[in-house]
């Protein structure tokens, strides 16, 4: 891959927690960022408020910035930057998102779903540099991915590549998903899948020990779960091993069918549990065919903290042709 510099861009990161922005050098570098809460609970005009502000007030600091890339949090049909849903807020379908940031701040405004924003990011700054073909996978509150060919996102014909959050891995029962279907792998291995899990380990077995104990049900999240994992909580750990175990499943179809060099893990789930990623590991090279089993690389994210910013500078960076 190559950089121009000095050719600098805003990426926003729109998330379901927090909004985020960033002013990125060709190289990936953040030169400052910004975080705001997301007001998901108003709607999307409230969000867009938000998004509006913080994008102002980064262009008058940065003047010299060239674009903004945006990674949203949802479907998006990339050749019109439409909003095609949002599992978590309503108001977001139909709005053409890049249209109204470039009228807002007359900039050019380059849209994609943030996973595979993510997954962009990471091939051109991160664990995937040099990598010909990878599958990356971001674990958090819900489950994105995207496919990177030759250094670029395959989109697919329906913009839709990618979803393997989406993969439905027991059609006829498990967890219903945010998306309505059952048995998805979101519905499993998500963030919000750990939390649901170790609640229901406890319930099924009142006199299993366990630090989670101590918590009501609305405390017993994701986070919490991770946390108490990384103490040697046994249930805890078994849970994240059992949620690991069914991405990896997943994992090991999608490279059935793709056959990537690399798979590469992003996400606070993965990042802060090395068991988790050890489930994932064991499943694929349980299910993969041999070539797959034996030969796919599977690596943690490098870019953490800043992948959700860093990935969307990377989508107008390679618009602009400021990395290849």
């Amino acid at each position: 891959m190559t950089t121009r510099d000095p050719l600098t861009v805003i990426g926003f990161d729109l998330g379901n927690t927090n909004l985020s922005a960033a002013v990125v050098t060709a190289t990936g570098k953040v030169v400052s960022r910004w975080r705001e809460d997301n007001p998901r609970s108003e709607g999307a005009q409230a969000s867009l408020r938000v998004v509006e502000q913080m994008l102002r007030r980064t262009a008058e600091e940065f003047p010299q910035v060239a674009a903004v890339g945006l990674g949203f949090g949802g479907p998006v049909d990339v050749a019109t930057g439409e909003i095609r849903r949002s599992h978590h807020t309503e108001g977001w379908e139909g709005l053409r998102l890049g249209e109204w940031v470039g009228e807002r701040l007359g900039l050019p405004a380059y849209v994609d779903n943030d996973a595979n924003a993510g997954g962009l990011g990471e091939a051109c700054f991160g664990a995937g540099r040099g990598a010909p073909s990878l599958l990356y996978v971001n674990v958090g509150t819900g489950i994105g991915g995207a496919v990177i060919i030759g250094g670029r996102i395959h989109h697919g014909a329906h913009s839709n590549a990618g979803e393997i959050g989406h993969v439905v891995l027991t059609p006829e029962h498990g967890p219903v998903c945010t998306c309505g279907k059952r048995g998805c792998v979101e519905a499993w291995a998500s963030g919000d899948a750990l939390g649901t899990a170790a609640w229901e380990a406890l319930a099924a077995d009142p006199k299993r020990e366990s630090a989670l104990r101590e918590l009501s049900a609305g405390q017993v999240t994701g986070r919490a779960v991770s946390e108490t994992a990384a103490k040697g909580d046994v249930l805890a750990l078994e849970v994240l091993d059992q949620t690991g175990w069914y991405l990896g499943v997943a994992i090991a179809a999608a490279c059935n069918v793709l056959d990537p060099e690399l798979v590469v893990i992003g996400g606070g789930v993965s990042e802060d549990n090395p068991a988790y990623l050890q489930a994932v590991d064991r499943a694929l090279r349980t299910y993969g065919t041999p070539p797959v089993a034996e030969n796919t690389r599977l690596a943690a994210a490098e870019l953490g903290y800043e992948a959700g910013v860093v990935g969307a500078a990377a989508v107008a960076l390679q618009a602009l042709g400021g990395v290849e």
